[in-house]
């Protein structure tokens, strides 16, 4: 309200006419007494809406748009003199001297100490006096209908003085402000209440509409407001005569339409706001009621499309795990018989053929699942360091095989690239083989070219750009069959499939693999002439932590037995094949290992003994890795102890996984199988102990029979589990299979534990005997071709 006080003023003073705002006409006697006396006291009424009041120490109403006017237009400023709001201490100090104006007064009704005191200016302002009442009360238009009867008015007004002089029989209830006098009507202390018409109608509409009505007006009492000046200042009552004078009926007219509309009445009631608004509220109901149903609607249908979607993802779940698992027992009695020498070369044709086409079922299988996992939006990349042309380099001597004679393939690369890039390698390896393999499928004659490339200077920050760009000179594309590829089941033609074969799932799969990992996939082709498939990924560079590179440039120096303190590891793991595989990789490494086989032996020599490093399976008996993690790390900070480094080991790499690990205090994740590099950099990233160098192809001592018997020990577990239809302890043995079978790195059993999980996990699992038979053969030839290589 402040600002408002402030503003108004300023935006009289700019519409205001020049003759106004600088050449009022004043004598040199008038301009001399203004230069003597600029500042002028006046006192006004602090409860009059919308006339004179105060709001937060601010003179407002009607009678300061005119003490503006005033102000601008002679240069005087005037200052209001505070009083408790009492009308009777405002005459005195008029009478004494500290007041110099009165800018609100009634000359008709005013007190005979203000006449004998004042000299009034011209009437500025005109209105009407009315009458209020309940509504079952008669009209009134001569007040003396009222003789005996209790009237409220502002007390100490003019209202307060004319009517006890006029009507001496009517009896005077006064009020502090003209709502307060509304309100006594209302309570039935008073048959009436009388004021100014702008005084009392705003509270009608906005607050009493149903309740009290304006029942009439008396003519007798018109609403004359003057401003009073101290007698003894004639000369300030000629200077506010004349500035009063100059105003003309427009600038009348906009103060008082300003100032109506611009007074607060407080709130309106809701009955109000109802009989004004009834319309808008009643469109802006049925509006908030079709926003609703439609939100409800789009809610259930969301529902049912999650619903859907789940289901979806459950069928293929269930269908990826009871295709593959006699699909891998297909292939692996098509892979006994083809080893037998005995066959007809048409029978190792025919089941060469058949093998073929059981892995192309199983890369089909792979790709549906893929693409229902990115529509879905579940699909999660795992970033790592990756050496891309490594990589690369490892997909196109896979794909050798498939290049038909007289067509070229060729690895290039523009610049070295001295570095990892942080890359999830399996997806990158997904999009390249689909990618190359395309290329050698549709190209008979010519060749196949594959350029790698790293643009350090495309993206801003530490974020480089990985260029691959794959060139054939094969059969080419049509325009019009160019711009539907990348459509799910899309190809070139309808011969493509017939005369190639595919799904034309690939393209799709790699153009969301591409952009889920922020990069962008392009493909220009022309028909008969060839297909240029470009690939933009951006990555971070992997940059060791600096110990690891100073250990890295003294490697060769680096001798185990000359070193004064071994690294010491406690192994948390309970597959004793899993134990034999990571101790004989620690040995090779220089470290010394401890072994506990579950997480209560594994506090216990937390307890006992420090070690550099914990390398915690999380799927143990008992007490899992996570808690044991948890209450290891309770254990440091209640002790003040300094944290050993807990690293995660698991053939679980899915992302509930690693927040888990993560949650539980761990410093890092190794995903099971663990080869040799990997482990060794886990060991020196975490710990400062220097760690042996050797190459992840060297052959470390490891007694192969011993971990051989202990899967024969766990698979026996699995059978008793699925003969008694324990779901819960199949999965548990299982597991640990898989985790093994993995570090043993047998992919064929570790594929078909995995399948055997998720169906332990899905149920019913039909064919559970039957896949625990096939697992059972896996490892018997497993072992038996140990035994042949380890015979003496």
């Amino acid at each position: 309200m402040k600002w408002r006080a402030a503003l108004w003023p300023a935006v009289l003073f700019a519409w205001l006419p020049p003759a106004l705002s600088q050449h009022l006409d004043l004598t040199q006697e008038e301009r001399a007494w203004i230069a003597a006396h600029p500042v002028v006291r006046m006192a006004v009424e602090p409860n009059w809406k919308p006339l004179q009041y105060v709001e937060d120490g601010q003179v407002m109403g009607l009678v300061s748009e005119y003490i503006s006017v005033i102000e601008h237009s002679t240069g005087l400023r005037f200052e209001p003199v505070p009083d408790s709001g009492v009308g009777r201490e405002r005459i005195e100090k008029f009478q004494r001297g500290e007041v110099d104006v009165l800018p609100g007064i009634m000359q008709m009704f005013a007190p005979q100490s203000i006449v004998n005191a004042a000299i009034f200016t011209n009437a500025y302002y005109m209105g009407t006096t009315i009458i209020v009442a309940r509504k079952d009360s008669r009209a009134v238009f001569d007040l003396h209908r009222l003789d005996g009867q209790v009237v409220a008015v502002k007390e100490n007004s003019s209202y307060d003085t004319a009517i006890r002089a006029l009507y001496p029989n009517v009896k005077i209830l006064g009020t502090r402000t003209p709502e307060d006098s509304l309100i006594a009507v209302i309570e039935g202390r008073a048959e009436a209440a009388i004021d100014i018409a702008p005084a009392l109608l705003p509270y009608l509409r906005s607050d009493y509409d149903e309740e009290l009505y304006v029942s009439g007006g008396i003519a007798r009492l018109p609403m004359e407001l003057s401003m009073a000046v101290r007698r003894d200042l004639p000369i300030l009552h000629r200077i506010i005569d004349k500035a009063l004078a100059s105003l003309t009926a427009d600038q009348i007219d906009e103060m008082e339409h300003r100032q109506l509309e611009s007074t607060n009445y407080g709130r309106p009631s809701l009955a109000i706001i109802f009989r004004y608004y009834s319309i808008h509220m009643v469109l802006a109901l049925i509006g908030l009621l079709l926003i609703a149903g439609f939100a409800i609607q789009a809610r259930q249908q969301r529902r049912l499309a999650m619903r859907s979607e789940k289901e979806k993802t459950m069928f293929l779940a269930v269908l990826s795990h009871e295709i593959r698992s006699p699909m891998n027992a297909i292939l692996a009695s098509m892979e006994l018989l083809m080893q037998r020498t005995e066959l007809p070369e048409e029978s190792h044709r025919l089941l060469a053929v058949a093998s073929s086409g059981a892995e192309n079922l199983l890369y089909l299988l792979d790709d549906v699942l893929d693409i229902s996992k990115l529509e879905a939006g579940r699909l999660q990349l795992d970033l790592g360091p990756v050496d891309i042309m490594e990589l690369t380099h490892s997909v196109v001597d896979l794909l050798a095989l498939k290049v038909q004679n007289g067509v070229g393939l060729e690895l290039m690369q523009e610049h070295p690239i001295e570095f990892h890039l942080m890359l999830d390698r399996f997806r990158v390896e997904q999009v390249l083989h689909n990618l190359i393999s395309n290329a050698i499928k549709f190209t008979p004659k010519g060749g196949v070219t594959i350029s790698i490339k790293l643009d350090i200077s495309a993206l801003p920050l530490t974020k480089h750009q990985l260029q691959i760009r794959i060139v054939d000179t094969g059969i080419g594309i049509d325009s019009e069959a160019l711009q539907r590829l990348f459509h799910p089941y899309a190809q070139a033609t309808p011969n493509t499939a017939r005369k190639f074969g595919g799904t034309g799932l690939g393209l799709t799969i790699c153009r969301q693999l591409v952009e889920l990992m922020g990069g962008s996939i392009e493909l220009e082709s022309e028909l008969g002439k060839g297909t240029v498939v470009s690939v933009r990924l951006p990555c971070d560079t992997y940059i060791a932590p600096a110990h690891l590179q100073e250990q890295a440039m003294s490697r060769q120096l680096f001798d185990v037995a000359a070193t004064e303190h071994a690294l010491r590891v406690l192994l948390v793991e309970d597959t004793p094949a899993n134990q034999v595989v990571l101790q004989a990789q620690l040995e090779a490494l220089g470290c010394h290992s401890i072994l506990a086989p579950d997480g209560d032996k594994a506090l216990l020599a937390l307890e006992q003994g420090a070690y550099d490093i914990v390398l915690l399976d999380c799927d143990l008996p008992g007490i899992s890795g996570y808690e044991v993690a948890r209450q290891w790390r309770a254990v440091e900070s209640s002790l003040s102890l300094a944290p050993v480094p807990i690293v995660a080991i698991s053939a679980s790499s899915d992302e509930e996984h690693t927040i888990a690990c993560f949650e539980a205090g761990m410093d890092g994740v190794l995903k099971k199988p663990i080869k040799l590099g990997k482990l060794r950099d886990a060991l020196q990233l975490w710990t400062d102990m220097p760690v042996a160098h050797i190459d992840d192809e060297a052959i470390f001592v490891m007694d192969e029979r011993a971990a051989i018997a202990d899967l024969w020990d766990d698979v026996h577990a699995l059978r008793v589990a699925v003969e008694m239809a324990d779901m819960e302890e199949a999965t548990h043995w299982v597991h640990r299979l898989i985790g093994a079978f993995a570090v043993l790195e047998q992919s064929d059993m570790a594929s078909l534990a995995r399948s055997m999980e998720a169906g332990f996990k899905v149920g019913p699992y039909s064919s559970a005997l039957a896949d625990l038979v096939r697992l059972e053969q896996l490892l018997a030839h497993y072992a038996l071709s140990v035994s042949d290589r380890t015979s003496p």
